[in-house]
C-alpha cells in the first residue's frame, strides 16, 4: 500500500546510522538506496523485519524477561528507514499525475477553442483508453459480420466515421481493429481544428496509405459520406454511416458538450443497424471535504467573482469522502480481515490457544464512498427526435447522501461511466474504475465548489439538487446542497433541515455551443 500523502515524522536527536541510507527517488517513483554498507539491521536485514504486530509481541516478551544484553537505541529509526525504502513503486497513473495533484483547471471548451498539439499529446499517453476503444470497434465489426448485417459502403464495406478525430489515434485503432477482425471498412475522419487536420493529412500520406477520407468540418454541419459523379453541376449522393466513433467525453461525461455535438451526426447513422461508440454515458457525484481546494478558490474569488461558481477539473489528493459505506469485520466496521502470508506467520510454538481469526491481520480499510448517478445520455439511430432549442439535453437530479459522522462539505466530486460497446466500459467512478478501466488518466474528476462550507453533525443527511441547463448559446450547471438531521435527539424522530448552501451556477462561464 502506498501512502496517499507523505507522512510527517519528526525525529529529534537522531544522527545518521553507520552505513546509513541516502534514498533517491527514481522517475517511476521507486526509492533506491545509495552508498549502503553491509551493516547488521540495515538494508541487508530489512527484508526480514518483523511486522508491527510481531514487533509489539517481541517488545512485550522482552519486557517480561530479564535483560540479556544492551538495549538497541535506534531500533525505531531503523524501522522507519526500512519502511521508507520499501515503499512500492509508483504506478504509471501516479507517475503521469505528478504535479497535477489538487491543481485547479478550467474544463476544456473544444467547440470554441482549437486545442494545442501538446494537449492532444497528453491525452494520447493514456495507457488504457485507446485499448478499450479498439476492443469496442473490433467487437462491433465482428458482430456485424456474424449477424450478416447489410453495409452502407462501397464494395460491401462497413462505413466508419471518426468524428472529432484530433491527431488520429482513434483512426489508427479503427484500422487495426478492421485488420484483426477481417472486416473491411470505409473510414472517414472529421476534424474542425486546422492544426490537428494538418497532422491528419500527414498521417494519411505517410502511415495510412491514403485510405482515410479526411473532412475538415464541424460534425454538426457535415452532410455525411458522399459519392461524386464527376460532373461539377450535379450534387453529390450521400449515404448513411454504419458506425460513429467519438471521444468527446469530459470529466462529468457531458460537460464538454458531447450530447450537443452528437446530435448533429446521429441523424446520419444507418436507421436500422447504426452503432454509436460510446453508446451511453452517465454522470456521478458524491460530497467531499476539501479544505485545501476551498482555500485556493476563496483566494481566487478576491479577483475573480466567478471563482466559486466554476466547476474545476482536478486530480483530487487532499480530500475526504464524507458519505461512506461501512465494512463488516469482527474487529469493527472499518477494518478488513486478511490471512497472514506464510512467511509472516508465527512459529508453531506460539499457536497454542490462538484462533485463525486472532492470528489474521486486522488492517484499517479505506472508506468506500457513496457515489450516486445524476443522469445519463444514450446515443443510437433511434435518437432522432431533437428539439430546436436543445431542451432535450436538459437534466435534473435530486440525490440524498447519508453521513455517519460529522463533517464539513466543501463541494461535490463528479465522475462518469461510459459504455463504449456491450462489455467494454470506461469509468472514473472510484467504485469501479479499477475493474473497468484501471490506470486510465485521460480524465480527472470534476469539482463543484461551495462558496460557503456546509457543516453537518453525526447521523445527518445531505440532499443535492443538480441541474444541467441550456439555452441556444451555452450549457451550464447549477447545484445546491441541503443538510438534514436524522438524529432523534435533535429532530424528535423527524427530518429537520440544518442548513442550505448558496446556489452555485456556472452560467457565466458556461460551455459555448
Amino acid at each position: 500500500m502506498r501512502l496517499r500523502t507523505p507522512p510527517c515524522i519528526v525525529l529529534t536527536g537522531a544522527d545518521l546510522l553507520p552505513g546509513d541510507l541516502c534514498t533517491s527517488i527514481d522517475a517511476d517513483g521507486a526509492g533506491s538506496p545509495i552508498g549502503t554498507d553491509s551493516v547488521p539491521g540495515t538494508v541487508d536485514n530489512f527484508a526480514e523485519a518483523p511486522t508491527p504486530a510481531e514487533a509489539q509481541a517481541n517488545e512485550a516478551r522482552r519486557k517480561s524477561s530479564k535483560p540479556s544484553g544492551p538495549k538497541e537505541p535506534l531500533a525505531h529509526l531503523r524501522y522507519l528507514r526500512w519502511f521508507q525504502v520499501n515503499q512500492p513503486p509508483r504506478t504509471k497513473k501516479e507517475v503521469l499525475g505528478v504535479g497535477y495533484e489538487d491543481y485547479l483547471q478550467a474544463p476544456l471548451q473544444p467547440l470554441t477553442d482549437n486545442l494545442e498539439s501538446i494537449t492532444y499529446e497528453v491525452f494520447e499517453q493514456d495507457p488504457i483508453k485507446y485499448d478499450l476503444y479498439e476492443e469496442a470497434i473490433r467487437k462491433a465489426l465482428e458482430e456485424w459480420r456474424e449477424q450478416a448485417k447489410p453495409t452502407s459502403g462501397k464494395n460491401q464495406r462497413v462505413v466508419v466515421a471518426v468524428v472529432g478525430a484530433g491527431r488520429g489515434p482513434l483512426v489508427t485503432r479503427a484500422m487495426k481493429a478492421s485488420t484483426e477482425s477481417g472486416v473491411p471498412i470505409e473510414l472517414w475522419a472529421l476534424e474542425k481544428n486546422p492544426h490537428a487536420f494538418v497532422i491528419l493529412q500527414r498521417h494519411n500520406a505517410q502511415t495510412w496509405a491514403n485510405e482515410v477520407n479526411l473532412v475538415k468540418s464541424d460534425m454538426r454541419s457535415w452532410k455525411g459520406p458522399a459519392i461524386y459523379t464527376g460532373h461539377d453541376s450535379s450534387p453529390p449522393s450521400h449515404y448513411p454511416i454504419d458506425i460513429v466513433m467519438s471521444e468527446l467525453l469530459g470529466s462529468f461525461a457531458d460537460n464538454e458538450l458531447s450530447p450537443e455535438c452528437l446530435d448533429g451526426i446521429l441523424p446520419l447513422l444507418n436507421p436500422t443497424h447504426g452503432i454509436s461508440i460510446p453508446q451511453s454515458y452517465s454522470a456521478w457525484i458524491t460530497p467531499i471535504s476539501a479544505p485545501k481546494l476551498h482555500s485556493e478558490i476563496s483566494q481566487r474569488a478576491v479577483s475573480d467573482t466567478s471563482a466559486s461558481n466554476t466547476p474545476y477539473v482536478v486530480l483530487l489528493q487532499a480530500f475526504d469522502y464524507i458519505s461512506t459505506k461501512s465494512h463488516v469485520s469482527a474487529y469493527g466496521p472499518d477494518f478488513v480481515t486478511l490471512p497472514r502470508l506464510e512467511k509472516d506467520r508465527r512459529p508453531s510454538s506460539e499457536y497454542a490457544g490462538v484462533t485463525a481469526a486472532e492470528d489474521a491481520l486486522q488492517l484499517p480499510k479505506s472508506p468506500v464512498p457513496t457515489v450516486r448517478r445524476a443522469w445519463s445520455f444514450h446515443h443510437g439511430p433511434s435518437a432522432a427526435l431533437l428539439s430546436s432549442n436543445n431542451s432535450h439535453n436538459v437534466r435534473h437530479a435530486r440525490l440524498s447522501f447519508g453521513l455517519r459522522h460529522r463533517a464539513v462539505c466543501h463541494g461535490l466530486a463528479g465522475y462518469f461511466e461510459a459504455v463504449l460497446y456491450p462489455g467494454v466500459e470506461l469509468s472514473t467512478n472510484p467504485l469501479d474504475m479499477d475493474q473497468k478501466s484501471p490506470n486510465m488518466m485521460s480524465w480527472f474528476p470534476i469539482f463543484f465548489p461551495l462558496k460557503t462550507p456546509l457543516y453537518t453533525p453525526d447521523n445527518s443527511m445531505l440532499t443535492v439538487s443538480m441541474f444541467r441547463a441550456t439555452d441556444d448559446r451555452k450549457v451550464w450547471y447549477e447545484w445546491m446542497l441541503e443538510a438534514w438531521s436524522n438524529n432523534p435527539a435533535v429532530a424528535s424522530g423527524t427530518e429537520f433541515r440544518l442548513g442550505v448552501s448558496e446556489l452555485g451556477s456556472s452560467k457565466e462561464k458556461g460551455c459555448m455551443m
